[in-house]
């Protein structure tokens, strides 16, 4: 009976997951988060169908929980639909985020004498060309490396006089512009919705 019982109860697993597959894929935005969309379901899939066979070895099988949040599709019974997906996109929508940090950071560390302390990516939540970068706030500071002539200095700003009607703005913006052109040729962002601050140690650190 409890082999009638196991097969039963994973049976129905799958088919509700084709089933909120199915309500996905009409749903999917289009877009370059749609990859990441596809991977996931991808892993939902691999994991209904091999979890319950790992449960009856008693193994203790955890894949990727902490990453995607995700549970079988019976924990979710009296929960509305669009909460799960909520949560799921939500999970994605960070994952995605960090992606794209990691891989700035890497180009910034990669092409210049700086590394990145900390970044803030948003992205476009639209239905149309959702997922794209909308706007990188980016804190950088020097680098212990070596400085290597063939990557981009920024010189430090140790004062600024305000003259024939030059703000301190223009000339930061002017300092940092081979950084954001390099960034805006690499992830097609518009240079004016890039910012770039030199990351300023307080008392202590």
């Amino acid at each position: 009976m409890y082999i009638i019982s196991f097969i039963s109860t994973w049976l129905k697993d799958i088919v509700v997951l084709f089933i909120l597959i199915s309500i996905a894929e009409l749903i999917m935005p289009k877009g370059n988060m749609k990859k990441y969309i596809n991977m996931v379901i991808g892993l939902l899939i691999i994991f209904t169908i091999i979890s319950p066979f790992a449960k009856l070895l008693k193994l203790n099988f955890n894949f990727e929980q902490s990453v995607f949040n995700y549970s079988k599709p019976n924990t979710f019974k009296g929960i509305e639909h669009n909460e799960f997906y909520t949560q799921q996109e939500k999970q994605i929508e960070k994952v995605y985020k960090e992606k794209i940090s990691n891989e700035i950071s890497g180009l910034i560390e990669e092409k210049t004498d700086y590394r990145v302390v900390d970044i803030i990516v948003e992205i476009i939540d639209g239905e149309e060309n959702y997922g794209d970068i909308d706007y990188l706030d980016i804190s950088i500071c020097e680098n212990d490396k070596n400085i290597d002539e063939n990557k981009i200095f920024i010189e430090k700003i140790k004062s600024v006089e305000i003259e024939n009607n030059v703000s301190e703005q223009e000339i930061l913006d002017t300092e940092y512009g081979e950084l954001k052109e390099l960034i805006s040729a690499s992830y097609s962002v518009d240079k004016n919705k890039i910012n770039i601050k030199m990351y300023k140690k307080g008392k202590g650190e």
